[in-house]
């Protein structure tokens, strides 16, 4: 099957990259793929697949349970895998979506607007390349070698989902009830408490 030069030229742009010229738009469209549930993204035809689509709370349990039932959970993905400049196997892309919370200051529900851009080496269980330094995000694969989108998704987000989510500007000009020091509770009986054990240790 042939494909049209315009979309030869696409696939050498960098990964998601935004245009807003239309017949782009379809070209980069048809480069993506379903999801799948794991890959070995070290096979060489792993590189340069793109993949994209959208999480429900089935897919990702342990963010489904810090998401008040009934409340807005949409989750979607645009990822890809790629070589990088040192040999290195790179997982880039775009997760974004919406997520139903409960606002810590006034107590009413409220919906938390995210848009998360990872990069991030993917490390077998050979370990990193020696080309390999410091400062880099390090996605540290299962045993088996296998990359689980989903999992990777729902880790993200559960490290950039706020500890204490607020409405903006809710509360200003209002005496705080508690203030800082106080205690409140248990921790452990804390909704806080129960993020932190959610989140795999680092």
């Amino acid at each position: 099957m042939q494909y049209p030069k315009a979309l030869a030229v696409l696939q050498v742009k960098p990964l998601f990259a935004l245009t807003e010229n239309p017949r782009a738009r379809i070209f980069r469209a048809l480069e993506m793929t379903r999801i799948p549930l794991s890959l070995d993204p070290f096979q060489p035809r792993a590189l340069d697949q793109r993949w994209e689509g959208e999480f429900g709370r089935g897919d990702l349990p342990r963010l489904a349970r810090v998401v008040p039932e009934e409340s807005t959970f949409r989750v979607q993905v645009a990822i890809g895998l790629e070589r990088g400049l040192l040999g290195e196997t790179r997982l880039q892309g775009t997760i974004a979506g919406e997520l139903g919370q409960q606002c810590q200051r006034c107590l009413q529900p409220m919906t938390w607007r995210f848009r998360l851009q990872p990069d991030v080496v993917l490390a077998g269980p050979e370990g990193l390349p020696e080309s390999i330094g410091e400062g880099q995000d390090v996605l540290e694969l299962d045993a088996d070698g296998l990359l689980r989108p989903a999992g990777f998704v729902e880790e993200e987000i559960l490290l950039a989902l706020p500890l204490s989510p607020r409405h903006d500007h809710c509360g200003e000009g209002v005496r705080r009830e508690f203030e800082p020091g106080e205690v409140r509770g248990r921790e452990e009986d804390s909704p806080f408490a129960v993020l932190k054990k959610l989140r795999k240790p680092l």
